[in-house]
């Protein structure tokens, strides 16, 4: 297989508008588990296409330095996407649980799925000021998820809601956080394709302060 850097681009964002597929069906009423298993089964698929193209693409092509971090990125985000997949099916099972709308999830997921837009977004787009953007997000993300925990714990302790129902909203809450956290992987990701720098354990780009 002959691959250049665009084509593991290119995999990457088809197996982005899967995993995007998923994360809006996952609190979908009308999906089912198995819309979502089926998703999950060509997200996996990709996930391996996409490793063993970047391993050949590093083996064979001898890339310059932009080139070798677009394949170094490109693995990192694969399995970020691939986590979110996983994310995905774990929510949908709890949502089944539910089988209702819960307002606070919902706003919860809308935001996570901005999040993910915009972290694709700057990947597709180059755009290291959108990544930055992405990283200030997720406390929100962070905020909500402490929210809706303490919310359900009370309400499960003072038998407002039944504790199945109650574990199944933190659970769905938990792992949308972490959605959120597999989104600012990626736009970490963009910055160090884009500049050359990790900027993983950085304070200012955590909270756009300055230490």
């Amino acid at each position: 297989m002959d691959i250049c850097a665009r084509d593991l681009r290119d995999h990457v964002l088809k197996m982005a508008s899967l995993v995007e597929a998923s994360l809006s069906g996952s609190l979908n009423l009308d999906k089912t588990m198995e819309d979502i298993f089926d998703l999950e089964k060509k997200i996996n698929e990709f996930h391996m296409l996409i490793d063993d193209a970047c391993f050949k693409y590093i083996a064979l092509k001898s890339p310059t330095a932009k080139d070798l971090r677009t394949a170094i990125a490109v693995m990192k985000i694969n399995a970020d996407l691939e986590r979110m997949g996983d994310q995905s099916v774990k929510i949908k099972r709890h949502q089944i649980t539910i089988g209702r709308e819960i307002l606070q999830l919902k706003n919860m997921a809308l935001e996570v799925n901005l999040m993910v837009k915009n972290a694709l977004d700057s990947f597709v787009r180059s755009n290291t000021f959108l990544a930055t953007d992405v990283i200030h997000h997720d406390q929100e993300i962070n905020a909500m998820n402490r929210d809706i925990v303490r919310d359900y714990i009370n309400k499960i302790k003072n038998n407002e809601i039944g504790f199945d129902e109650g574990y199944s909203i933190i659970k769905i809450s938990k792992n949308l956080e972490r959605i959120g956290d597999h989104a600012k992987n990626i736009a970490e990701d963009v910055i160090f394709l884009e500049s050359g720098s990790d900027i993983r354990h950085n304070p200012e780009y955590k909270t756009g302060k300055k230490e």
